[in-house]
């Protein structure tokens, strides 16, 4: 059979392989590379997003210092109180220069290994003066603190667990010579100093021997591992950023 093909029929035969190969070629690969680019378009949007959030967390840094050196301060101020935690020797040595100068002599000293304990607060329950039935019936306008209805309602937050602190016990004999009055000297001492040293009690001999007059000494320290306040103080104007870390590449087996 002899099919012979119009010069009309070959131009619309061209013409169709030409589309044909048009439609292969967008579909084997331009469509892809727009998939791509799309994918592209939206992995861009969503890091630019991330870029803003970071940008305005670093524009909070400078007052987050402020706010930390300003709690730093704070308790730098309310740390002086405390003894630093040390061994019982730097104890016994801060007593002993803590009373020197009374004319009186240390005859013994004994240290208890600082143990943690706690520090009471001295606080009283809101319910005692808050959250009572005749307060809340009249409140007509609803114009009391929030924190009253909290407490009322039972949702109050709950209070902070008491300090964790540490607590050294010593006990201290102490020769009076001949004057029994030194007692008082050395309660004044103790009271005058700035640091957390209680006095539990002080013992005197009720008929002292000659030349043996003694007074036993029950103190209680209370000491704290302090915070470097000029450490967080120091003015730093860079940032470093977090490092990965460095994955450990498995040796070749030999």
């Amino acid at each position: 059979m002899n099919l012979k093909l119009s010069y009309r029929d070959k131009v619309i035969f061209i013409v169709v392989m030409v589309i044909l190969v048009l439609v292969a070629g967008f579909f084997i690969f331009i469509r892809p590379k727009f998939e791509k680019v799309e994918i592209a378009k939206n992995n861009l949007a969503a890091k630019q997003q991330e870029k803003i959030d970071i940008d305005a967390k670093i524009g909070t840094l400078s007052d987050i210092v402020d706010t930390m050196k300003a709690t730093a301060e704070e308790i730098g101020e309310k740390q002086e109180i405390f003894l630093d935690e040390a061994h019982p020797y730097i104890n016994e040595t801060y007593i002993r220069e803590l009373l020197s100068g009374l004319n009186v002599d240390i005859t013994s000293m004994n240290t208890t290994y600082t143990t943690a304990g706690a520090i009471n607060r001295y606080t009283v329950n809101k319910q005692h003066y808050l959250a009572y039935e005749n307060k809340i019936n009249a409140d007509l306008y609803n114009e009391l603190p929030q924190e009253v209805y909290d407490v009322y309602n039972g949702v109050a937050p709950q209070a902070y667990p008491n300090t964790i602190i540490g607590i050294t016990n010593m006990t201290v004999s102490v020769d009076l010579g001949n004057n029994n009055r030194k007692v008082y000297d050395i309660m004044d001492r103790l009271a005058e100093d700035e640091k957390t040293i209680i006095l539990n009690s002080l013992n005197t001999e009720s008929e002292p021997k000659e030349n043996e007059n003694t007074a036993q000494l029950n103190l209680t320290m209370y000491s704290i591992f302090p915070l470097n306040v000029e450490e967080v103080l120091k003015e730093t104007d860079e940032v470093k950023p977090l490092e990965p870390a460095v994955e450990e590449t498995a040796e070749p087996a030999a």
